[in-house]
């Protein structure tokens, strides 16, 4: 058996890249991220948005890195403050140069929104125009009267977390502006290719595994996908047409693990296995850490 891990192989730490694959040396984890970013071009319009902006909300990573290319060619310069949603990201705004940086108590949408409930408003005035006549789509009256010239950089794909959040005393839930700066794209050649990657993945190691001298189905089942780290819903819903395409790669029964709850809610609403970290920091650590203790307790193939 081995692992799919929807993450790319370059994000995950490389004392953890070591451990798993030191945990199935025959059957090393595969590495296949289920989706292509790419920052978008934005209007003179945003642009001036950004800028002009008090606080900049980012809560993917991809969000930060996108940021983080587009701040030296504003005009003018941003001199807000960034809220970025765990210390992970906030070490790689600060060492960008981002020197304003908040972090919520709790690294979710409940703790962010505790987080800008609390601003103070923004001293040009509590609404979000930026002083070109053109109202924000998707802006609620209540923005103004919740915190000023706050805006969320997002990809085109939202994670509904409802979930997440519970009433704040005294105060409605914070609504937001969002930018879309990035596209999460998916199309039938990136589902061809990953279904070709893991195919490929599955052979070499059957062929590199000098212990296999039967073919038998047993042997095959060696081989085979038992444990997937999913990372979104839009990556599940991905996955379930690759192993529509591949089912002789995967086991029947499939144990997911997720970052988060949106994740976990979506594959148990399909009637799955999953498992979610307890807390909400270093999420990426802890249920890799989970997965590990799960490979060691399971019967050696």
């Amino acid at each position: 058996m081995t692992v799919l891990i929807t993450y790319p192989r370059r994000s995950v730490p490389e004392d953890l890249r070591a451990r798993l694959e030191q945990a199935a040396p025959a059957t090393p984890p595969i590495y296949l991220p289920l989706r292509h970013l790419r920052a978008v071009p934005l209007s003179s319009q945003d642009r001036r948005r950004i800028a002009r902006s008090a606080y900049l909300v980012v809560t993917s990573h991809f969000a930060l890195t996108t940021l983080i290319d587009l701040l030296p060619t504003l005009a003018p310069a941003w001199q807000g403050t960034l809220i970025v949603l765990s210390h992970k990201m906030e070490a790689v705004a600060r060492n960008a140069g981002i020197v304003r940086v908040l972090v919520p108590d709790e690294e979710n949408h409940r703790g962010l929104d505790r987080l800008i409930a609390a601003l103070p408003p923004h001293e040009g005035g509590d609404d979000v125009d930026d002083g070109d006549g053109v109202g924000d789509a998707d802006v609620g009256d209540a923005v103004g009267d919740v915190v000023g010239g706050v805006i969320e950089l997002c990809g085109n794909l939202h994670v509904p977390d409802d979930h997440t959040r519970i009433p704040i005393a005294g105060n409605p839930t914070p609504v937001v502006p969002r930018i879309r700066i990035y596209d999460n794209a998916w199309d039938e050649m990136g589902e061809r290719n990953a279904v070709r990657s893991i195919r490929r993945s599955l052979t070499s190691a059957r062929h590199d595994d000098s212990g296999l001298r039967e073919r038998d189905q047993q042997a095959e089942n060696r081989m085979r996908i038992d444990r997937v780290l999913v990372t979104s819903p839009s990556s599940y819903q991905r996955l379930q047409r690759i192993i529509a395409a591949t089912p002789e790669s995967f086991i029947d029964e499939l144990t997911y693990y997720v970052l988060g709850p949106s994740t976990a809610h979506t594959i148990e609403a399909d009637g799955n296995a999953v498992i979610c970290p307890r807390t909400n920091t270093d999420v990426l650590r802890r249920i890799l850490d989970r997965m590990l203790r799960d490979l060691a307790g399971r019967p050696q193939d």
